[in-house]
């Protein structure tokens, strides 16, 4: 730890130089994959919110629930198995703040309602809970709001993160939603489902019970966006690799006279690997811990309206994966360190 830490200190500027570009490869990852985090939870948040086990959905060739025709008959049958209340959905278009939003539009639902940021659920057939990504206009509760076509419908609530492809979910109760909308999709969000009830329902005609994930895979939007975004967080890492990989093999050939001497005097090579290995650490945990810094402040002051998602555990992989990329990117150091002979190094083999 010593013979590392006064190296770090006799070449400074070499050392605080790795730092920074650690540091910018940092702020970008985990700008990057904030950015990934944030696009996926616009396409899902309603599902996670919903904290269900499997939804019962028409039987398409693709599971997409705002394409789920049930009839009333297979509605029926379903709720007598399941004892669940139907989830339905609806596209419309709001006006607010002289801007028009496409959502979507959902009823009410027992023990399945997304969490509320702040106010009520809506209880009036004229009420209204928006997404808070809405509110970015300067909507508050108390407001009113306009559906294309003329209704005004007063804000009750503040929905916390609630979207579904990209599209803010607001909510109504189920006789307001009923009343204005024609045109509906029908899900059953199910918790608890035993193996009987489930092979019930798959058994007939029609509908089909399915996962989150084999929903979520059928959102067009989801992997278009997560596939290129998860490729560029890879090459950052393979890039962070080379550029780590050069420079400390760099400074192991410009320091191999030294490490003669070191070896020559009897330092053993595994304290200089040791040395190595502490350089290697510190460097990268003060340059991605200054980075986590940087993004987590810059978070917090982000406009609702950004798709921009950060959490605790994902800081914590992409700190662990720096070291791990670190650690590897300076292998042909210590190939290097290894095979350093301290009778050459010096120049005694001449």
């Amino acid at each position: 730890m010593k013979l590392a830490w006064q190296e770090i200190k006799f070449y400074k500027f070499r050392f605080i130089l790795i730092m920074l570009i650690i540091l910018l490869l940092g702020i970008m990852v985990l700008f990057i994959s904030g950015l990934a985090q944030g696009l996926a939870r616009e396409n899902v948040s309603m599902l996670d919110n919903m904290k269900t086990e499997k939804y019962i959905l028409q039987d398409n060739k693709k599971p997409q629930i705002e394409k789920s025709l049930i009839k009333p008959g297979q509605q029926k049958k379903i709720e007598d198995i399941t004892d669940q209340k139907p989830l339905k959905l609806a596209s419309q278009t709001l006006n607010i703040d002289k801007n028009e939003e496409d959502v979507i539009m959902t009823n009410t639902v027992n023990n399945e309602k997304p969490k509320l940021k702040e106010g009520s659920y809506p209880t009036d057939n004229n009420e209204v809970a928006l997404n808070n990504k809405l509110i970015a206009g300067g909507i508050t509760i108390g407001d009113t709001v306009k559906v294309k076509g003329g209704k005004k419908l007063k804000v009750s609530g503040i929905l916390d993160d609630t979207m579904y492809s990209h599209s803010s979910v607001v909510m109504m109760n189920n006789a307001g939603f009923d009343k204005l909308n024609e045109q509906v999709s029908t899900v059953y969000p199910v918790k608890d489902l035993s193996e009987k009830q489930q092979k019930e329902i798959d058994q007939m005609a029609g509908v089909k019970t399915f996962s989150e994930d084999e929903i979520t895979s059928e959102i067009a939007s989801y992997q278009a966006e997560q596939s290129p975004l998860n490729m560029m967080i890879v090459s950052l890492f393979v890039i962070s690799a080379i550029v780590l990989s050069a420079f400390f093999y760099v400074m192991t050939i410009q320091k191999i006279s030294e490490i003669g001497i070191l070896k020559a005097i009897g330092i053993k090579t595994k304290h200089l690997l040791s040395a190595l290995v502490i350089q290697i650490l510190i460097t990268t945990m003060i340059g991605v811990l200054i980075s986590v810094g940087i993004v987590s402040s810059l978070s917090l002051v982000m406009p609702v309206t950004m798709p921009f998602h950060i959490t605790l555990s994902n800081l914590l992989l992409v700190v662990a994966v720096f070291i791990i990329v670190a650690i590897i990117g300076a292998a042909l150091s210590f190939i290097k360190l290894f095979k350093v002979d301290p009778i050459e190094a010096i120049g005694g083999a001449d």
